[in-house]
């Protein structure tokens, strides 16, 4: 048997007496946490109970489930199957290009950058390529058996994230000022790193033990303590952990970590009355995450969170369903949970985009592996229509390892090419109305400026011209310590003045759920939208309904407003096309011109290339101006093109 290292013996010492320290915690707080968890019956929290049978619980009590989520490396004939698959050879391939390359160095002066410069891309990056990198070495080598090959790569990156001080990423640890807080924290992808590691126990925990005696042990107390323990059992858990606590503050935070959290806890865990505590209260979680969602499922914090909210949501329950098969079709037949699941196929345009809103990028990018089980286990037709032609990731956000064995044991290897245009009109009550045909397609959006991950644009809309964007939504930039701050709405396209909404003299929208938009009709030809609520007080607005009249060959933007004092109404359109005025005072975007009736143009201004959304684009902001209450812009194909 190999000696260990000394930092190595450091290191399992303090694995140790950390786990220690919970393992003391769930012993004090076990029954208080049973009393919580019982507490208020037919409450929110007790959403699920009506869905999930009590015996469901009780057999995972007493230990009759599958915790086999995938099979060992030792299961060769399990593994040879996944070694003809389609993608296999991909994940060897990424495997083998980083097996000569260094484990990435997670420095602390990196990791601080975050409290001195709102940086938290440069040691996210180093972050997530050591989990990214670990998730397909570890892959390869149970594909390939080759343990000469892969073993020590594999070893050197478990070691090192087993080494990290922290698997909470900066930004969302505690600082005060510029001090980093003792507290732990298990966010997002503390979260997410114990489910990876918790697989590599699964897959390969035996064969690590052969290389050094009770090394897969000394990994399961670590993940269990940074992570679910950390999470029940701290005394500071209502303050670290806010996802988790039975309150309305809900957004995806509570769905993905609860996956993740359950995922560990259905691996490692050996206890079956903790197993089935840990289960009902992260559901518990989620039942209030659920009760924000309306019955039509509607994702507020735009398409491209749904990978990571509805759909985390999926990923919880497939592996309750894994545990335990059929146990969940009651929950997979409620139609306001199906509708969540849904979300994703009822805002795409066109075979490549979404309507993106809030902090959402325009490609339609589709969880595949999430989708594509989701698409089969509901035998979903609107799912499996935007399926086809996908090609699956191999992991993001450090995730890559339980990707990778998603798409070899739990997804078909292909959806087909034939791919779906989606239906003519999809509708999400006083929130979003998407048209759509086979040469323009248009949204709107309604809802309030207080949703999570919100931009300030009530009123907005897009325009798609055969199935490519025009007139779009900025969407976002890769994330900074801005983003999440005071300065949020400082940002171009976070604020009301980044949205086609008018401004009315120098007032714009502004956060905040008081402000408010609905629909007073909407149907595949028309929507009205009422505005009158979504600006503040100084703007002075007393009325103001804009109307967008759809056909096939024409989209046509109506507003008309009332004002206490006359002021000039400014527009702000992002084309993505290229922008020339007409010598009638139209606009030429593409192919397709815009009309002007009551508004005119005034200047349009080429924007730099964003990091973020549009980064394959050129973006043009038109400036059009009026001063009149009332103006139309009309879309029509050009028939001199």
């Amino acid at each position: 048997m190999k000696k260990f290292p000394f930092f190595i013996i450091l290191l399992f010492v303090f694995i140790i007496a950390f786990a220690a320290v919970f393992y003391v915690a769930a012993a004090k707080n076990n029954n208080q946490q049973k009393k919580q968890t019982t507490a208020g019956k037919n409450s929110v929290a007790d959403y699920f109970d009506q869905y999930i049978s009590e015996d469901f619980y009780n057999q995972v009590k007493a230990g009759n489930y599958n915790r086999k989520i995938y099979p060992e490396f030792s299961d060769r004939a399990a593994w040879e199957k996944a070694r003809k698959n389609k993608h296999a050879d991909r994940i060897i391939k990424e495997a083998d290009a980083v097996l000569k390359d260094a484990v990435p160095q997670l420095n602390f002066s990196e990791f601080r950058r975050f409290a001195f410069e709102g940086n938290r891309s440069g040691y996210e990056k180093l972050y997530f390529a050591r989990r990214k990198n670990l998730g397909y070495l570890a892959s390869a080598l149970c594909l390939t058996g080759d343990k000469e090959k892969y073993m020590s790569k594999v070893l050197d990156y478990a070691v090192a994230i087993m080494e990290e001080f922290s698997w909470t990423i900066p930004a969302h640890v505690k600082w005060q000022d510029k001090m980093l807080l003792d507290t732990p924290v298990s966010d997002l992808f503390a979260s997410e790193t114990g489910a990876q590691m918790a697989v590599l126990y699964q897959i390969l925990g035996k064969e690590l033990d052969m290389e050094f005696e009770n090394f897969s042990e000394k990994l399961r107390y670590m993940i269990l303590g940074r992570t679910v323990y950390n999470i029940v059992y701290n005394p500071d858990t209502a303050k670290n952990h806010w996802w988790y606590n039975l309150d309305d503050r809900k957004n995806n935070w509570t769905p993905w970590c609860s996956y993740n959290n359950i995922l560990i806890s259905v691996i490692l865990e050996d206890d079956g009355e903790k197993m089935a505590h840990f289960i009902r209260r992260f559901l518990q979680a989620n039942a209030y995450f659920v009760n924000k969602y309306g019955e039509d499922g509607y994702c507020a914090e735009g398409p491209t969170y749904y990978n990571v909210a509805g759909m985390k949501l999926f990923q919880l329950f497939h592996i309750l369903h894994k545990m335990r098969p059929g146990s969940m079709e009651k929950v997979f037949s409620v139609p306001k949970i199906r509708a969540m699941f849904e979300f994703i196929a009822h805002v795409s345009i066109g075979n490549k985009y979404q309507v993106n809103f809030g902090d959402s990028y325009p490609a339609l990018a589709i969880g595949y592996v999430s989708v594509g089980a989701c698409s089969q286990l509901l035998n979903s037709k609107v799912l499996q229509d935007v399926m086809p032609g996908q090609i699956p990731s191999l992991g993001g956000n450090g995730s890559h390892l339980n990707t990778c064995m998603r798409i070899l044991f739990d997804v078909p290897e292909s959806f087909g090419n034939k791919k779906s245009a989606g239906v003519p009109f999809s509708y999400f009550k006083d929130r979003l109305a998407i048209m759509r045909s086979d040469i323009f397609s248009a949204s709107l959006k309604a809802g309030d400026n207080g949703e999570s991950h919100n931009h300030n644009d009530l009123g907005h809309f897009t325009v798609f011209y055969k199935g490519q964007p025009l007139i779009v939504d900025g969407g976002t930039e890769i994330y900074s310590r801005k983003n999440f701050n005071e300065e949020r709405y400082t940002l171009w396209y976070t604020r009301g003045s980044g949205h086609n909404a008018p401004v009315f003299g120098d007032t714009e929208q502004l956060y905040g759920k008081e402000y408010t938009a609905s629909f007073i009709e909407a149907n595949e030809n028309k929507l009205v939208c009422d505005l009158g609520k979504a600006y503040p007080e100084k703007a002075g607005v007393k009325k103001f309904i804009r109307t967008l009249d759809f056909s096939r060959n024409k989209v046509k933007i109506k507003d008309e407003f009332e004002l206490e004092k006359k002021k000039d109404a400014v527009i702000k359109l992002l084309a993505v096309a290229k922008v020339e005025k007409l010598a009638n005072g139209d606009v030429k975007v593409g192919n397709v011109i815009l009309k002007l009736d009551g508004i005119k143009f005034e200047k349009f201004v080429k924007l730099p290339r964003m990091n973020g959304s549009w980064r394959k684009f050129d973006l043009t902001e038109i400036y059009l101006k009026s001063s009149k209450n009332k103006y139309e812009m009309i879309f029509v194909e050009d028939n001199k093109k």
